[in-house]
């Protein structure tokens, strides 16, 4: 130990021995510990029996997931038939037939516009940033 001058003060051997296995017994039981709690939480069959309702949950979200996944397949599928484009067709002229001012407009908005202005500054700034970042990445790359 030091005191408030920056000395050490002498201890004898025994003494740093015994702090020695001390730290070492601790070190022993906290690894130890840390271990077990590893393979209690990479067991899956006792975390289902510990926390049966958030195996639940996320079986059922992986299932909605997967019936989202097939029905939209299904339904572009389904879309795809000739009746079903003939139908989408024929509402199409019926719109365009009632309201042909909806059909196509002269000019956009000015919110329009303005957003598409900043989008696009927005995205061409991100793109400029990401060339070179991987250009110096690419560089440095080279060098080394």
């Amino acid at each position: 130990m030091t005191d408030g001058n920056g000395k050490a003060e002498p201890r004898p051997p025994r003494a740093i021995d015994r702090e020695i296995e001390y730290l070492r017994t601790r070190l022993d039981r906290s690894l130890a510990e840390l271990d077990r709690r590893r393979h209690e939480l990479t067991d899956i069959r006792l975390q289902m029996r510990k926390h049966p309702a958030v195996f639940i949950g996320a079986g059922v979200a992986v299932a909605l997931m997967l019936g989202g996944v097939g029905f939209a397949i299904y339904r572009s599928r389904k879309r795809e038939e000739l009746p079903q484009k003939a139908k989408r067709l024929r509402t199409a002229f019926r719109r365009a037939v009632e309201e042909p001012e909806k059909v196509a407009r002269a000019e956009p908005p000015v919110w329009q516009k303005m957003a598409a202005a900043v989008g696009t500054t927005i995205a061409v700034s991100l793109a400029k940033k990401m060339v070179e970042r991987t250009w110096n990445s690419t560089v440095e790359a080279g060098r080394t």
